[in-house]
């Protein structure tokens, strides 16, 4: 009876044991996996955190149109101006008259830093008259957000391959290390300059200047009656100098017409007494 007892209790003691050691096991791997997941959450919201601290990213640019009196030096000024302020002109477009060589128009496409951009058009409109104006912005936030995940990711990608051909034991892994690693470097590039290109466009502004002379605008003004009726006699004395000029011309032609005609009328009078004869 007592062996039996003891048996029992016994058996009892496994049990509980038993039951602890599994008690303690699942929650240990319970204390795991909510050790898991909240790193797994804390990464998360660290990638959200820093997604959002990323400033806006703006591609900005504008145009202006000024009329001055004087088109070749407001070219240099405008010109300096850029040059002062760090930035640079990659075009520029002269127009000159071909009788004087004066230069009577002006194009510029002009990069100023992009936290100098109101301060640039600010002075540029102190050049001349406004005659036209505007401004707009492109937000590429989302795609340097893009370029730079990938940028990353290829990095890492390259330095794993540069592992791998360290730790290459034949020459198949060694090729095939080596060949992906190309690859790879070939996307790195390609990507850096899309990069390299967007972070152009976003630290530099671009501004269209435009730069046309004041007296060209007097053709389309009002000039009153008086002023007409000058315009008008001059007109006249225009013409009758281009009449002059042009009967000058046409004499010569008239004369030879007329010879030809008399001398064809000569011929046909003595056809006409040779046939009578």
């Amino acid at each position: 009876m007592r062996s039996q007892v003891k048996s029992l209790v016994t058996a009892t003691l496994v049990l509980l044991v038993l039951s602890g050691c599994g008690s303690i096991t699942a929650n240990s791997a319970d204390s795991q996996l909510a050790a898991n997941y909240d790193g797994a959450n804390t990464k998360v919201g660290m990638v959200e955190t820093s997604q959002a601290a990323i400033d806006q990213q703006l591609i900005q640019t504008a145009s202006i149109a000024l009329r001055v009196d004087d088109v070749a030096e407001t070219a240099t000024t405008i010109t300096s101006y850029v040059n002062g302020i760090q930035g640079r002109i990659d075009s520029k477009n002269e127009y000159r008259n071909p009788d004087s060589s004066a230069i009577t128009s002006a194009d510029f496409m002009i990069k100023v830093p992009s936290d100098k951009l109101d301060e640039a058009l600010d002075r540029l409109k102190t050049f001349g008259d406004l005659e036209g104006f505007s401004t707009s912005a492109t937000d590429v936030t989302l795609q340097v957000v893009d370029l730079d995940a990938r940028i990353a990711a290829l990095q890492n990608s390259i330095s794993s391959l540069k592992k791998l051909l360290e730790d290459a034991s034949n020459v198949s892994d060694l090729l095939a290390a080596e060949a992906a690693l190309t690859q790879r470097q070939s996307e790195l590039d390609g990507l850096t300059s899309q990069r390299n290109y967007l972070a152009d466009q976003i630290d530099l502004a671009a501004i269209w200047v435009s730069v046309y002379p004041k007296n060209s605008l007097a053709a389309i003004k009002p000039i009153g009656f008086i002023a007409g009726l000058e315009k008008g006699w001059e007109e006249i004395v225009k013409f009758a100098s281009n009449l002059t000029t042009w009967s000058g011309l046409a004499l010569p032609w008239i004369g030879l017409v007329v010879a030809l005609l008399l001398i064809f009328k000569i011929l046909g009078g003595l056809r006409k007494l040779r046939r009578k004869n």
